[in-house]
């Protein structure tokens, strides 16, 4: 080595290249090589020390690396010299070099001072990373929130949550798990990763995603704890207030880098999550004004409309048996026709309001339709109620085969009844544990099979919708009385099933 004043200059020039450095594993890699150079020693170490994790890493003079999980003395080392390198008043790791016959006083101090150095500058570094991160998070936040302000709504706007936090994170999985109807926690949207995931319920028993879900308490993890995501992940909570919507999770590949920052993907998960909460507030309170607005125009024209042409389709069939002229009396008969059939044609259209907004195919719809079909061959429009959360508690698997018996029902009625009056009612009970469709009409009856009254001559049709009730652990009772009309009662038990892996 030259003279004391050309090693002050190179330890300084060495110390002022630290800031040039902006990733932490090219910066430790400088130091342990800038040490070895200062002080003439053939090995180098630093062994970092971050939680529960231990890096040790030598480099040879000849840029050799060796990598070894132990201390310097366990390959062999006899003199070493070594030096803390503490960042923020914690010891980051620990400097060695060795390979030396023997080292003085100045290499310790030497050491000393590339360690400290190399303490700030790390520590600055950590600093700037803190820093471009909190950036990027905030940022992140307030692309979501102006995307989901301006007109990103439903599942685009749940995708868009899980994209952002997904690369914002340097993540190559994010997820969205929310609570289905019956509380159960739900993949349901998924962006990144060569999986598919959508649609599958998280198990209860040591689910990470409950455990964050009812504790409100963020979880990260070095090694996968959610089934098909194999590495790092950070799960946190989509909190509003004290309530939980949901849970966001995002995850590395294996041996990726851990989660640091939870704190950062907290404060965008809340944000996300309160916005979320307000354009879903803002989206039913649209669809709400639209359904009021519908149900106010279909009572005005059931309870306005319909019932003065309903007057007025009177008092032309009076008339009719009044005149004296059979031309006049004729045409009198088309007038009142053409008003039973404006009368007829007003009704589908308050039906018509009745669905929801969205046009889907919901039972409500699929009952007032198959009652709709019915009445150009009954010639008169059948009564309709409907009762109780239809939609959303009656299965998929059960619709057809109610659907299927109400149209039956109905047939027989055109059939057989020559009734001038029917009514319907599907309905479920307030426990919502029964379905339940009756069909009235007050036509002739059922004609028996014999004077002591035996099976019905219409068993075929009957048996039909028997079979389907029991299909489903139902039955179907018919109460027909001669002369006095049919009743059909159609009922099956509701069992609110758990949600499955789909």
């Amino acid at each position: 080595m030259g003279g004391s004043g050309s090693t002050e200059q190179r330890v300084l020039d060495v110390v002022l290249s630290f800031a040039e450095f902006d990733t932490l594993p090219r910066l430790l890699r400088h130091v342990v090589e800038s040490a070895c150079d200062l002080v003439e020693a053939h090995y180098g170490a630093l062994a970092v020390i971050n939680g529960c994790k231990e890096l040790t890493e030598f480099i040879a003079e000849d840029g050799r690396t060796h990598v070894t999980a132990g201390d310097p003395r366990s390959i062999g080392v006899a003199d070493f010299l070594g030096a803390p390198v503490v960042v923020h008043g914690e010891t980051f790791g620990n400097l060695f070099l060795s390979g030396k016959d023997e080292f003085t006083a100045r290499d310790r101090h030497i050491v000393t001072a590339i360690a400290t150095a190399a303490g700030s500058a790390i520590g600055h570094l950590d600093r700037y990373e803190q820093t471009r991160r909190r950036e990027a998070w905030l940022r992140a936040a307030a692309a979501v929130t102006t995307d989901l302000l301006t007109g990103t709504t439903g599942r685009d706007a749940l995708y868009l949550v899980a994209q952002t936090a997904r690369r914002t994170a340097d993540a190559d999985f994010g997820a969205l798990v929310l609570p289905d109807h019956n509380g159960d926690l739900v993949i349901e949207v998924t962006d990144g990763g060569s999986y598919d995931a959508e649609g599958l319920r998280v198990p209860k028993e040591g689910a990470v995603s409950y455990r964050v879900y009812e504790s409100g308490e963020s979880e990260c993890h070095d090694e996968g704890r959610i089934p098909t995501v194999p590495g790092p992940c950070a799960v946190v909570p989509l909190s509003v207030g004290d309530r939980r919507i949901g849970v966001l999770i995002v995850a590395r590949p294996v041996d990726a880098p851990s989660f640091d920052d939870p704190d950062l993907i907290e404060a965008f998960a809340s944000q996300a999550a309160l916005v979320l909460e307000y354009t879903r507030a803002q989206g039913d309170t649209e669809r709400l004004a639209v359904l009021e607005d519908r149900d106010r125009i279909a009572r005005d024209l059931h309870d306005l409309v319909i019932q003065r042409l309903f007057g007025l389709g009177l008092g032309l069939q009076g008339l009719t048996g009044m005149s004296a002229r059979p031309q006049l009396a004729e045409r009198l008969g088309g007038f009142v026709e053409e008003v039973d059939h404006t009368i007829r044609e007003i009704r589908r259209t308050i039906f018509s309001l009745q669905e929801p907004p969205s046009g889907s195919a919901s039972l409500r719809g699929q009952v007032l339709n198959a009652v709709h079909e019915s009445a150009r061959l009954l010639g008169f429009e059948p009564d309709v109620a409907l009762e109780g959360p239809l939609d959303s508690v009656v299965p998929d698997q059960l619709r057809p085969d109610l659907l299927a018996t109400l149209r039956e029902a109905l047939a027989n009625v055109v059939r057989h009844a020559r009734a001038k009056h029917v009514a319907v009612t599907v309905g479920v009970n307030r426990t919502m544990t029964r379905l339940e469709l009756t069909v009235k009409d007050d036509g002739r009856g059922l004609p028996l099979a014999d004077d002591s009254g035996g099976v019905p001559h219409h068993a075929g049709g009957l048996a039909n919708m028997a079979a389907r009730a029991r299909r489903h652990h139902g039955d179907c009772a018919v109460d027909s009385i001669p002369g006095a009309g049919v009743s059909i009662t159609w009922f099956v038990p509701l069992v609110l099933q758990e949600a499955t892996w789909r």
